[in-house]
């Protein structure tokens, strides 16, 4: 280390040149330097280079208001970032939230690790959301300013967001009896192509998002199988149709031209929504009963119909098995075998006398 005019310490690998300082550093095998304009940067960014967190030439911080920060990180989301959807909507309120908060034209360098938690407390204790909700705007300030940090345009270390732990409470899903009040209600009220919809999710299990993008080149009707090229995950899959999912398609198929079509796309997703939240009200529905409750459903039946749970995991792609371990209390079969086999043991306890009891009971000898 070495002295400044100003009786700063400066760390090895970091130079001052006139008004900047220039850091120099072997990070992996390659030489990584960047050109900062204050000591406390340049400090950073070698502390990052080391930890192999910052990679490439930077020259000169430029850093973002959280406004344009948000607005270059969602379209590198939607547009170029692997697993992009292409639809910016799904952030709009996600934006609203962060921006509204931290304040539009508020530098990156602002949001330290006091306003990000305080973040926090504002999105527990008085919005009151829940956990999921939290982290996953907790996530997405982090990724935003690391997607700032990378591209030279935050001079600081991007702050995390503590996360709350989630609760895995009970898993809500749709029974046979709830599942014909739900298609009732769709038919009788004239939302058949809802109705189709329904019936899909639940016997395909798949993500909303999944079954929207679905386009016909996705579906070969000779083999009977649905391939998933974009999924949350980032692994294709392939799964079969059941009997009422390939008349559903089949019928669609006619209806629809062109291959490249979405196959549900003469159904609005909001219009979807609002239909979904009317026929819970009409039915009596508890608040648990979501969307994504359809594809709970499909993974529970697959397992108390005797599939195993890799095929399961495999079938509902999920990235780690614990996920769909998760759903293990639906497996019948090894549970019903311990229950016979104690069941089993009583009876032959009951045929013993004497000292046979007294041998299989030795704390009443």
């Amino acid at each position: 280390m070495e002295n400044n005019n100003n009786n700063q310490i400066i760390p090895k690998g970091i130079m001052k040149r006139g008004k900047k300082y220039r850091v120099s550093v072997m990070s992996e095998g390659q030489r990584q330097t960047a050109t900062c304009k204050t000591l406390i940067e340049a400090i950073s960014v070698l502390e990052e280079y080391k930890k192999g967190l910052l990679t490439g030439h930077i020259v000169n911080y430029a850093t973002w208001n959280v406004a344009t920060a948000w607005d270059n990180y969602i379209r590198y989301r939607v547009e170029i970032a692997p697993n992009s959807t292409g639809n910016s909507k799904k952030f709009t309120w996600y934006g609203k939230m962060i921006m509204n908060y931290f304040g539009k034209t508020t530098s990156l360098d602002m949001l330290t690790e006091a306003n990000v938690s305080s973040f926090f407390d504002f999105l527990t204790t008085k919005k009151k959301y829940s956990a999921s909700c939290t982290n996953y705007l907790g996530t997405l300030v982090y990724q935003m300013q690391l997607f700032a940090r990378k591209r030279g345009h935050l001079s600081t270390i991007p702050v995390r967001m503590e996360s709350r732990k989630l609760t895995k409470g009970r898993i809500r899903f749709v029974t046979a009896e709830e599942e014909l009040q739900i298609l009732d209600w769709y038919n009788t009220t004239g939302r058949e192509d809802d109705a189709d919809l329904v019936v899909f999710f639940i016997d395909t299990g798949m993500r909303k998002s999944e079954g929207l993008r679905l386009t016909f080149n996705d579906i070969d009707f000779k083999t009977g199988r649905i391939s998933i090229w974009q999924t949350k995950t980032n692994h294709p899959r392939s799964i079969k149709m059941s009997a009422r999912v390939r008349a559903i398609l089949t019928g669609l198929r006619l209806r629809v031209t062109g291959n490249d079509r979405r196959v549900f796309g003469h159904i609005a997703e909001k219009r979807f929504y609002r239909n979904f939240w009317e026929m819970r009200d009409a039915c009596g529905f508890d608040k648990d009963l979501v969307i994504h409750t359809f594809r709970h459903t499909c993974c529970t039946r697959l397992l108390g119909a005797g599939v195993d749970i890799r095929s399961t995991q495999e079938w509902m792609g999920h990235s780690d098995i614990k996920m769909t371990q998760r759903y293990a209390h639906f497996i019948p079969s090894k549970l019903d075998d311990a229950v016979e086999a104690l069941n089993n043991l009583q009876n032959e306890t009951s045929n013993l006398k004497g000292d046979n009891i007294r041998i299989l009971n030795p704390l009443r000898a």
